[in-house]
């Protein structure tokens, strides 16, 4: 126990031996539970029950159910190889253009994204079949790599996205509003990579296809389009009011194993098996690291470093704030998992674009795209490092080319702060009652 005329130092302390911990190589989650656990032991107006109850209230949420729910849809249907279906309407559609697969990769990560929701699930699904086909076509394995790592990302961005139900469970905004502002983002940095694709395909000796002909483009769109449907059931039933996001997640699963078992008849009990195995394994770290955020984040509450933040800091202006609160997310997604970060960023950093007059629906957008962006950027870059892998080089080897594909995407967050209306624009012509 610490004397009270040292309490005002457990602040301080909370941050300083999280640091502590993560430079020394302790995984997120559990550098989160011992920081909390050590600052509750030194300060005498709390006790352990504070943190286990604590723990157990960030995990008892209804909502965080759609975590779990959405990443077994998106490991279904890859053991139901809807991935490989997605790939063979894209390439239909653009076979034709050279670099063909370096754009048939970004157009079935778009797909693929409003299927799981999961940027890891999209980078380790698509680039499975794609890296290994673009190394056979002359690719240089740092861009197959690169490409496949960039447009992975999308997987946070365009709906159903999981990070977006946490932000919406950490800050009480409307999922359906996150989801709906994040199409046209998506959207916009889709439109980029396969600008950048242009530029970089011109000095590859790649082969051009033919045009694929209408009973093609007619079979592949059969297949193709009866997974892509699943983001229009989703949005629409959440939109509309008739789901939750937690409902939805269950129809994308049931979805998922319609296809699989009655469709493409590709899905066997040991493929669900094993699909349900490896969610499990993903989901465990994810919702540990909320678990670990939560208390986190009761006791920035507790010692009211937010306001002691805002005392500090009078920007009034939302343009310089969302910048400045973009460069910090930014930078903190580097070192660790969004998902912790954002329960602990996102509680700090709400008060204050509140008051500066941020819409929580924008603000919610760039945090979720600045923060995923570290999926992609070392030491954490966890979508680069499993394309590397997948690519069977060393992750350093792809930075470069990666790099340029991240400064595009950091462009598209700039103009979403700039211009607030291309998150909102979607959000207030769907929904009238949107304020």
């Amino acid at each position: 126990m610490m004397p009270m005329d040292w309490v005002f130092l457990l602040p301080w302390l909370l941050f300083a031996l999280l640091a502590v911990l993560i430079v020394a190589g302790v995984p997120i989650a559990m550098s989160l539970v011992l920081t909390a656990f050590g600052v509750i032991l030194l300060d005498p107006r709390l006790t352990v029950w504070v943190m286990f109850q604590r723990m157990y209230n960030g995990m008892d949420s209804f909502v965080l159910l759609a975590v779990p729910l959405f990443l077994l849809a998106g490991n279904l249907m890859n053991a139901a190889r809807i991935t490989d279906r997605l790939i063979a309407l894209c390439m239909h559609l653009v076979g034709h253009v050279k670099g063909a697969l370096a754009h048939v990769n970004v157009l079935v990560s778009m797909l693929f994204a409003g299927v799981s929701g999961s940027s890891t699930a999209d980078s380790a699904g698509v680039g499975t079949v794609l890296i290994p086909a673009m190394k056979r076509e002359g690719y240089p394995v740092r861009f197959a790599v690169a490409v496949t790592a960039a447009s992975s990302v999308m997987g946070i961005i365009i709906p159903p996205s999981i990070n977006m139900i946490v932000w919406g469970a950490l800050t009480n905004t409307s999922i359906a509003g996150l989801f709906l502002g994040g199409i046209l983002p998506g959207i916009l940095i889709g439109v980029a990579q396969l600008l950048l694709n242009l530029i970089y395909v011109r000095r590859y000796d790649v082969p051009v296809r033919r045009r694929a002909s209408a009973r093609e483009l007619l079979h592949s769109g059969r297949d193709g389009l009866l997974a892509a449907g699943i983001p229009i059931v989703i949005i629409g039933g959440i939109t509309l009011g008739l789901v939750t996001p937690t409902e939805a997640a269950v129809i994308a699963v049931l979805y998922a194993m319609a296809l699989g078992y009655c469709v493409y008849r590709e899905l066997s009990v040991r493929h669900v098996l094993e699909a349900s195995t490896a969610t499990v394994r993903l989901c465990s770290l994810s919702l540990f690291s909320l678990v670990g955020a939560a208390i986190f984040g009761y006791l920035i509450s507790f010692y009211q470093i937010p306001p002691k933040l805002m005392a500090g800091v009078n920007i009034t202006d939302p343009t310089t704030l969302l910048l400045i609160m973009a460069a910090v997310m930014l930078l903190i997604g580097t070192f660790m998992d969004s998902l912790p970060a954002m329960a602990i960023l996102a509680p700090i950093f709400q008060p204050l674009a509140m008051q500066a007059g941020v819409h929580p629906v924008q603000f919610g957008v760039v945090g979720v795209m600045a923060l995923g962006l570290g999926l992609i950027t070392p030491p954490y870059g966890l979508c680069l490092m499993i394309s590397a892998k997948i690519g069977g080089i060393p992750l350093l080897k792809a930075l470069g080319t990666t790099l340029v594909y991240l400064a595009v995407m950091l462009a598209v967050i700039v103009l979403l702060i700039l211009y607030p209306d291309l998150v909102l624009a979607i959000p207030r012509w769907l929904t009238p009652d949107f304020v």
